[in-house]
């Protein structure tokens, strides 16, 4: 965590279409949290953020209706992005199990989340998967006040296991529960890579034919230990095998 303590304790997410100039117009979900949950009003210090790498100090100027009025006191650098490229891909799942897969890869640095559909998985309606993105989208932007990041990962919309395997990352990595602890790909044997594209199977785990067809695509097969872990389990001890390698944990 930074150890800067003028920083803003709260913060707010803003779109780039909200700012104009040195004013920034919250809307009318975040307003009602600073004022109703928060009960924040003119004079407060806030920080804003749009996703996109702006940080900002604010100070409220004005609370009226469903929006409020906030002016630029300052900007700020943007807040702990990791170094590495890391995408997360994770087959469907439980909607409770993604979505706290999505809030953990955002706090862990995630850069893109790609949900996925293959053997063992789940395949939602399109109505229900529009539903679930615009939830997870929402998650990842409530974890990034908190958690103190400036970029909102981005999640996109479900691919097949073909398309998923496809990508410019140097390292790609399928964790398997049938492969052996110690006998699979090692993290500690290799050099810093440019990017790293992860791949998280459904509960049921990837089939033999899936993970030798991600083999053949140049993914290495690694393991997560000899006991058998929850989708949104595996997706956190995951990155953070890979952060502790490769980006900022270590």
């Amino acid at each position: 965590m930074p150890s800067d303590q003028t920083l803003p304790e709260r913060r707010f997410y803003a779109g780039p279409e909200r700012l104009d100039g040195d004013e920034v117009r919250l809307d009318p979900e975040e307003t009602r949290h600073l004022a109703r949950v928060l009960r924040l009003g003119p004079g407060a210090r806030v920080g804003v953020f749009d996703g996109l790498g702006m940080e900002l100090e604010a100070e409220v100027l004005t609370v009226a209706g469903e929006e409020a009025r906030l002016r630029v006191v300052r900007r700020l650098p943007p807040l702990g992005e990791s170094p590495l490229d890391l995408v997360l891909a994770i087959a469907l799942a439980k909607a409770e199990a993604q979505d706290l897969a999505a809030r953990q890869a955002t706090e862990m640095g995630v850069k893109r989340i790609i949900p996925f559909i293959c053997r063992r998985s789940e395949n939602l309606d399109p109505n229900r998967m529009a539903a679930r993105l615009n939830r997870w989208r929402r998650a990842a932007r409530e974890t990034l006040k908190s958690c103190r990041r400036s970029f909102l990962p981005e999640i996109l919309a479900p691919a097949g296991f073909s398309g998923i395997l496809a990508g410019p990352e140097e390292l790609k990595v399928i964790f398997w529960e049938e492969e052996r602890p110690g006998g699979g790909y090692s993290f500690k044997a290799s050099a810093p890579p440019a990017g790293v594209r992860l791949l998280i199977g459904p509960e049921g785990g990837f089939t033999l034919k899936e993970v030798e067809q991600a083999r053949a695509a140049g993914f290495k097969v690694a393991s997560l230990g000899p006991r058998r872990l929850k989708v949104e389990t595996a997706a956190l001890a995951a990155l953070t095998l890979v952060q502790h390698a490769f980006g900022d944990l270590g």
